[in-house]
């Protein structure tokens, strides 16, 4: 029986010895990878190697991974969460994260922090498990009362409740709005000056205007003025409460701040149904429709 030769042993594959440069992952949060050896890079499966440069203020969302993590921090301070309890890693520290933990990576300092991760195995986004990150609520709105009006006191506080909710209603958040109630006197005043009209009205509306963007705080919408008097006489003459009238009054101003008008057919039913979102009823504007003199409105 003839003997079979032996396969030849095939030439070992050469060791890469020396990785001088790695290969940048692309990220949207500031931070900068350098992977010399994983997945993304050599294919290996088994450990991954990386440089990371997390600018300062960085985080990233919670993750259960399930890798083991050691990191070897260079340059700055990183910032470790496990499992709620806070590690910081300064420079020449070595810290370890062992998998199925719940980690949170941040820099808290002032600087950058410029470390080493090993990960064993390799990371892959899949057995990273990131969380998907909380959006923070939505900020608060404002509303402030002038009172220079003797019964102003006792509806001042309804008024600013009322009116954070018709800023809820409209989805806006982060606004401040501005409510002044007065007397006849001082409203004419106001609408002799800014309006050229001679007498008494019920709701006045003065727009902040834009600011320029970025400025901090929150959105100043302007001033809604309302006078008492005008409510009074109204509310009586219509058969409503003197709650519902100055309603009627802060949803037409507060629409005004915001841009619309009644100037217009189309913009008027617009800011009607606006009106009707804001009350749960007929507002200022789909009575004037109804009456056909919309220009009219004072």
């Amino acid at each position: 029986m003839a003997r079979r030769a032996a396969p030849e042993p095939s030439a070992p594959r050469k060791p890469i010895v020396r990785l001088r440069k790695g290969k940048l992952i692309p990220r949207e949060d500031g931070k900068r990878i350098e992977e010399f050896v994983g997945a993304a890079t050599t294919g290996t499966s088994s450990a991954s190697v990386a440089r990371m440069l997390a600018p300062p203020g960085w985080s990233e969302p919670a993750q259960k991974p399930e890798f083991d993590e050691v990191v070897l921090v260079q340059l700055g301070e990183l910032t470790l969460v496990i499992d709620g309890k806070r590690e910081r890693i300064g420079p020449g520290e070595v810290g370890l994260v062992p998998r199925g933990r719940r980690v949170i990576y941040r820099n808290d300092g002032k600087g950058a922090c410029d470390y080493w991760s090993i990960c064993a195995p390799a990371f892959r986004p899949e057995l990273a498990h990131i969380e998907e990150p909380v959006a923070p609520p939505p900020p608060d709105n404002h509303v402030t009362v002038q009172v220079a009006h003797s019964q102003g006191e006792g509806h001042a506080r309804t008024l600013a409740t009322l009116g954070r909710t018709f800023l809820d209603r409209l989805e806006l958040s982060g606004c401040e709005l501005s409510l002044s109630l007065v007397g006849d006197r001082a409203i004419r005043r106001l609408n002799r000056t800014w309006r050229k009209k001679d007498k008494a009205t019920d709701v006045l509306s003065f727009p902040a205007g834009e600011l320029p963007k970025g400025t901090p705080g929150p959105r100043q919408l302007g001033d809604v003025v309302i006078s008492i008097d005008t409510a009074k006489r109204q509310a009586k003459e219509y058969g409503r409460t003197l709650e519902s009238e100055m309603a009627r009054y802060l949803a037409h101003g507060l629409l005004h701040l915001l841009g619309h008008d009644h100037e217009r057919t189309y913009d008027a039913r617009k800011m009607a149904t606006l009106e009707e979102k804001l009350l749960g009823e007929r507002g200022m504007v789909s009575d004037a429709v109804r009456a056909d003199r919309v220009r009219r409105l004072v």
